[in-house]
């Protein structure tokens, strides 16, 4: 099986929950869920999360990025703001970037140890080996994950997510939910 290389630092691509989104930026006053997601095509760690402002924001705004174990799925192996927790401030400017670099933190051994089942280890930011939760660093992601960002306390004003990547060398046969095709 071929290794693929690592790669470039690289911004991944935002998918939105429909086309208005897209084309004007996140609604801060929409506080809620899946306001837009990051599909995740390789092995990679975060450097960093992070929202610019494409309409001034009027009333502080905080906006959560979250990974999902497996893609698509609400279940409970979803973690809260363990990719980044942006608290956009009150009056700031339409073109100002403010990121959060929360997910090259991880998982203490400790907190690790207390987590005995897969749902409450992944959605803790751990790594589920069958068995035991294994510490783990929170932007450690690869193919399957998901980053899901949500507005967890709106405001008045609209913004774009970020998430900046470094490729990580892997063999795509080591990867947990990667398959070739027949």
């Amino acid at each position: 099986m071929e290794a693929y290389g690592i790669g470039p630092r690289v911004a991944l691509a935002p998918r939105y929950a429909d086309a208005t989104l897209e084309y004007t930026g996140c609604d801060a006053s929409g506080a809620g869920d899946n306001k837009a997601f990051f599909d995740i095509p390789f092995k990679c760690n975060v450097v960093y999360a992070a929202c610019t402002v494409t309409a001034t924001i009027a009333t502080d705004c905080v906006v959560a990025f979250d990974r999902r174990h497996t893609a698509g799925s609400d279940g409970s192996d979803r973690t809260d703001g363990t990719i980044a927790a942006i608290t956009i401030p009150t009056t700031t400017a339409v073109g100002t970037m403010v990121y959060d670099k929360a997910a090259q933190g991880s998982l203490t051994k400790a907190a690790a140890d207390a987590l005995t089942s897969a749902a409450t280890c992944r959605a803790g930011g751990g790594y589920w080996d069958g068995t035991y939760c294994k510490n783990h660093p929170y932007g450690e992601l690869q193919p399957g994950n998901e980053v899901v960002v949500q507005i967890a306390s709106g405001g008045t004003g609209k913004f774009t997510p970020i998430l900046v990547v470094d490729m990580l060398g892997e063999v795509m046969a080591n990867l947990d939910d990667v398959l070739e095709t027949a």
